[in-house]
């Protein structure tokens, strides 16, 4: 009995461990959704070499845009840092854009005519 219950108690924190992550952590080939103004997932962790696929499910156009956008006034207004790494545009319903992250760290992008969607890829 007490062998079951060491053995439960285990495979219970390791499932839990497993579940903790705010981060979805993807292999070769990985995807972010777009829906409803936003990145699905918002933090997407990767390896290096991984191709990342966004594709629009919305009914307007969005881009997956590298850089930073911070709002600057309660007015709406963003101020746009783009870093020229990646700028995919996915004007339709089903469009998708494509990039593979040949190196290491971290990759904050948004979209650039929706700059309050922000999200971030982490490549390791």
């Amino acid at each position: 009995m007490h062998r079951f219950t060491v053995f439960t108690l285990t495979a219970l924190l390791l499932l839990a461990a497993g579940c903790s992550s705010p981060a979805a952590t993807a292999k070769s080939p990985a995807t972010v959704e777009i829906r409803s103004f936003q990145f699905a997932p918002a933090v997407l962790e990767v390896t290096r070499g991984t191709t990342v696929t966004w594709t629009n499910r919305d009914d307007i156009l969005h881009t997956a845009t590298a850089g930073t956008a911070t709002k600057k006034d309660d007015f709406g207004a963003y101020d746009r840092k783009p870093t020229g790494a990646f700028d995919g545009r996915m004007d339709a319903p089903g469009a998708s854009f494509s990039f593979t992250f040949a190196e290491a760290g971290d990759f904050a992008y948004f979209c650039d005519r929706h700059a309050h969607m922000t999200a971030k890829v982490v490549v390791r």
